[in-house]
């Protein structure tokens, strides 16, 4: 091959490596596209499942007036809580409608949450209508009670729905994730909030006092409140300084946490002291509900702002995507004029001896060294990279015959001769290993002694040939059953030594009753092929604090003599 036609090679595998660098380059870039395009679709989904968890939790107010309404009161009640159910199944419906038609949300669980929320809805409002047409007198509190907490029972189910959007939404655009997080406190704050409200319901239509479970709760929903509070103007300080968000902040403080927290604190004052509250369900919700629209208002600013992020970030997607494409163009069309002008103006013979002289320093060997009809100076030196590789490739295999036969000659010494399995120095050695590592990470370790039973008596009646086939076919069996991690090796004679890692004195009993069983039901053929059946004791001891290997291992020699001693074929656990 010529050295220019060697280069132009090198050349054209270079200019590939590039290409497929740009193209990478420009397809991880595609995807960002990609994948940012779809953050604004997510966002609108996000905020349709926010309106629903709104809606359905606005629900609550006109509920609750209905219910404590008197007899006079009902008909203007009843249609302000129809109303309030149309827009919360419209919200419902309509992000049942985003949902089923977003191809990133299809088979989600999120589709039948919402539509379990719609029959958990329908039943709620039954009890709800059948409280609000009885008489003021006959409303049973547990009844009321159980109402309420069905409209704030099917909550979560909302938020979970809100949580998997807002995953959506993060997925596609990870910068999103401090605004969805604010977003998301404002909902559960909102919805805290209206709860907190909702717990006044029944002592207001009973005139009652609180009592002590309602008081642990209205404080929990205080404490839950106040946490979102801090939590939510933190993370509006990560999102953004904009003065906008802090004009809403403050907004919330004055008209929730400044008017209608300390309205809900007056009731809890009342209701602890007298139950004299002075007011209907339906005034508590005309006082109460307006106050929570502060939260709301933040939470779409907060939105507002994050879909035009969102689509500020895609248009410099977008121009970041167009700018990598012209740049890979230019740089292809660049390195093309650059090889041609380095084959030009480069002294191709000394640059292709080059080459070749760094392949044999890096240990390429694979390259041949061209042969060439002149004899001049690159001639001379390929003829003494010639020499040059031949006495690295001798160098290199007896080296690789040297490795083969340490290695050959350490399996040896630590291999068994007869059964194939380690024998008793290996043994120790891993041991030893697998000791430390378990006392050091605090780790279960058994130990697994088994004698074969009247093995002598084998060999007397069959001879050592016999013997020999016994051994190697129950070792195969131990083999069988053990795991990758378990080491087995022959201890001496006709004993075996299993070491288990990962397992306690339970674990490691077990796995010699199985054993034991399989070696009880198998049969070995010896010369002339007769079979024979053995069986074997076992003794087995587990690694408590200050063991060493020998003691486990005198251990389980004790529990193995115990077991020969009560009648062989058996397992004995050492304490």
């Amino acid at each position: 091959m010529s050295l220019n036609r060697l280069f132009r090679l090198i050349s054209s595998a270079l200019l590939m490596l590039f290409l497929a660098l740009a193209v990478s380059l420009v397809w991880i870039q595609w995807g960002l596209y990609q994948r940012g395009t779809y953050s604004v679709p997510a966002l609108q989904n996000f905020r349709l499942g926010l309106i629903a968890m709104e809606k359905v939790s606005s629900e609550r107010g006109p509920s609750n007036a209905y219910m404590g309404a008197r007899a006079h009161e009902r008909h203007g009640f009843y249609q302000n809580l129809q109303a309030a159910r149309v827009a919360s199944d419209a919200a419902l419906t309509n992000l049942l409608l985003a949902m089923e038609k977003d191809p990133r949300l299809e088979g989600a669980a999120t589709v039948g949450n919402i539509q379990t929320v719609q029959q958990a809805l329908s039943a709620s409002r039954l009890a709800v209508d059948r409280l609000g047409a009885q008489a003021e007198d006959d409303r049973n509190q547990m009844y009321v009670l159980s109402a309420v907490k069905s409209t704030i029972d099917m909550m979560p189910l909302l938020v979970r729905v809100v949580a998997e959007l807002a995953s959506v939404a993060d997925q596609a655009d990870p910068e999103l994730r401090d605004g969805l997080a604010a977003v998301r406190a404002t909902a559960s704050l909102r919805e805290y909030a209206d709860q907190a409200g909702s717990a006044f319901i029944a002592p207001l239509i009973a005139h009652r006092m609180l009592d002590p479970e309602e008081v642990v709760e209205i404080g929990r929903m205080y404490g839950r409140i106040e946490l979102l509070r801090s939590l939510l103007s933190a993370q509006l300080r990560t999102y953004s300084s904009e003065p906008a968000f802090k004009r809403g902040l403050d907004e919330l403080d004055r008209q929730y946490f400044d008017n209608g927290f300390q309205f809900l604190d007056y009731l809890l004052q009342v209701g602890l002291k007298s139950g004299e509250y002075g007011l209907t369900p339906a005034e508590l919700t005309q006082r109460y509900g307006p106050r929570l629209q502060s939260i709301l208002d933040l939470r779409d600013l907060v939105l507002d702002d994050m879909l035009v992020q969102a689509e500020l970030r895609n248009l410099r997607a977008r121009n970041f995507l167009i700018a990598v494409i012209l740049l890979t163009v230019i740089a292809c069309l660049f390195f093309q004029l650059l090889m041609v002008l380095i084959r030009r103006r480069v002294v191709q013979p000394l640059v292709n001896a080059t080459e070749l002289v760094v392949g044999l320093a890096e240990g390429r060997l694979d390259r041949e060294i061209p042969a060439t009809p002149y004899n001049d100076e690159i001639g001379g030196m390929l003829g003494a990279l010639t020499v040059l590789k031949e006495r690295i490739l001798e160098r290199n295999s007896l080296a690789r015959e040297r490795e083969a036969l340490i290695t050959q000659l350490q399996a040896s010494s630590n291999t068994d001769f007869l059964t194939g399995v380690l024998n008793r120095r290996a043994f120790f050695s891993h041991g030893q290993q697998q000791m430390a590592v378990a006392q050091r990470y605090g780790r279960d370790l058994s130990v697994v002694l088994f004698d074969i039973d009247h093995f002598k008596r084998i060999n007397d009646s069959h001879g050592h040939l016999a013997g020999d086939a016994v051994l190697r076919g129950a070792a195969q069996t131990a083999l069988q059953l053990l795991r990758k991690v378990d080491v087995l090796a022959r201890y001496g004679g006709e004993e075996f030594i299993i070491l288990l890692p990962e397992s306690d004195l339970q674990q490691a009993v077990q796995v010699a009753q199985k054993l034991r069983l399989a070696l009880r039901q198998q049969s070995f053929e010896i010369d002339g092929g007769e079979r024979v059946g053995i069986s074997a004791s076992f003794g087995v001891a587990a690694l408590a604090d200050g063991r060493t290997l020998e003691q486990l291992v005198k251990l389980a020699d004790n529990a193995l003599y115990l077991a020969k001693q009560t009648g062989r074929d058996r397992v004995e656990a050492s304490s």
